[in-house]
């Protein structure tokens, strides 16, 4: 009888902890205006902006360059934004976030390298976190960087910054070896999911409109 009664009482409380848990679809936050990530590969997207928020928070840096190959082509609608919705929103959730300390001039040859093979979309396209850049897409490469600015002050080019990085991209995908090569963490944070759902629940509500952060001078405003 008494085995039946533990037995008993071990269920309940296993029932009582899924019951009671965390749901897998819980809302993190209100999104007041969609998280849309299918131009995150030509353009500022406001999945990507949300993203590189989250990994620049999750590791306390200056900025973020979050790699657009990471951010699948979704569209999340206004509403409740779940762990799930970020999950589906990324290409490799389990990523780790990393914080690296980078020079104004290897920041800047890193925003070349992004708007390299505009207007065509590219996988190293790169969502920004603390940064507004105005570039123009009919300079030839190389030379499409028009200013930069982190907060109200112009990018130093001799000043290093912490900068929240993928780690993919710490290590040199998609062609940053040569900008990014023999620059070592010197943290390590959570997972790219883990940061942006971190993010979002502190936030409580969402409401991004992109253009702020990337502005192409070459074309008409809107």
């Amino acid at each position: 009888m008494a085995t039946r009664t533990w037995i008993g009482r071990a269920a309940f409380g296993l029932v009582l902890a899924v019951t009671c848990g965390p749901a897998w679809g819980a809302g993190l936050a209100k999104l007041v205006a969609p998280l849309d990530g299918r131009t995150a590969r030509v353009a500022e997207s406001s999945l990507g902006d949300l993203v590189a928020d989250g990994a620049r928070a999750a590791v306390n840096a200056e900025l973020a360059l979050v790699q657009a190959n990471l951010l699948r082509p979704e569209l999340i609608p206004i509403g409740e934004l779940s762990q799930e919705g970020i999950e589906q929103a990324l290409s490799y959730p389990d990523e780790r976030v990393v914080l690296v300390e980078l020079s104004g001039e290897k920041i800047r040859a890193a925003l070349e390298r992004s708007l390299s093979v505009l207007p065509q979309p590219s996988t190293a396209f790169l969502q920004v976190s603390g940064l507004a850049v105005t570039f123009r897409s009919a300079n030839p490469a190389g030379g499409r960087v028009d200013s930069v600015k982190v907060g109200n002050e112009p990018l130093a080019p001799r000043k290093v910054y912490r900068v929240a990085l993928p780690i993919s991209l710490a290590k040199g995908a998609l062609g940053y070896f040569r900008i990014f090569d023999s620059v070592p963490p010197k943290q390590t944070g959570p997972s790219l999911s883990a940061a942006v759902a971190d993010y979002a629940r502190a936030a409580r509500q969402i409401n991004i409109t992109p253009g702020q952060r990337l502005r192409d001078l070459s074309q008409p405003a809107r």
